[in-house]
């Protein structure tokens, strides 16, 4: 993590800390917080029904790709993870993964509940991200995803992302698209993408 911290200027109100600092950003009903203690496994299981969802929709390499829960841990401790929980039971819905990456806070992964889907979490937890990066200004948030899914590049350009085109990757960004490719494809058929901040 880059050992910046956020100046505050008289436009720039200073980051709210702890529990609070993403207050607001949830639809009613859900708050969003860092992960906490002993919620790898429910975190777990949102990422596998996250996987059958994009199968359903003609990625089945999503959902067939090995990640035990063992793996799942060490992506989780590789990364800053923000959590959307319900508020009458504190029960994770959906969680975001990202971590600095060269100039870039990269989102490494996004997965909301299905029974909690089209409710706007996963846009609140992309803006946790955004605000996150910006605190310790970083120059742009990155994101690798498929582009012909609606949960994927589209639900990225809503929200101010644009599209890499393939011939303006730099080399180590095609690498890290491959590497976050299910099932170990080339990664044709996902783009990566960048929000300027």
């Amino acid at each position: 993590m880059r050992d910046r911290i956020a100046e505050t200027g008289p436009t720039q109100k200073p980051p709210k800390n702890g529990r609070k600092a993403f207050k607001g950003l949830a639809p009613a009903g859900y708050r969003i917080r860092m992960m906490e203690p002993g919620e790898a496994p429910r975190l777990f299981e949102i990422e596998r029904a996250g996987a059958l969802l994009l199968a359903s929709v003609g990625k089945s390499e999503a959902a067939s790709e090995e990640v035990d829960i063992e793996r799942f841990t060490r992506f989780l401790l590789a990364h800053e993870i923000f959590v959307a929980i319900r508020k009458e039971d504190g029960l994770p819905v959906a969680y975001a993964a990202a971590a600095p990456e060269s100039d870039l806070y990269w989102l490494a992964g996004l997965d909301v509940d299905p029974d909690h889907g089209r409710l706007g979490i996963g846009t609140a937890l992309v803006e946790a991200v955004l605000m996150r990066a910006s605190w310790f200004f970083f120059r742009a948030v990155g994101l690798s995803t498929y582009g012909d899914v609606p949960c994927g590049a589209p639900f990225y350009e809503r929200l101010g992302f644009l599209r890499v085109a393939d011939a303006q990757l730099p080399q180590w960004l095609a690498d890290k698209r491959r590497a976050e490719t299910p099932g170990g494809g080339a990664g044709e058929d996902r783009t990566v993408m960048i929000k300027w901040l």
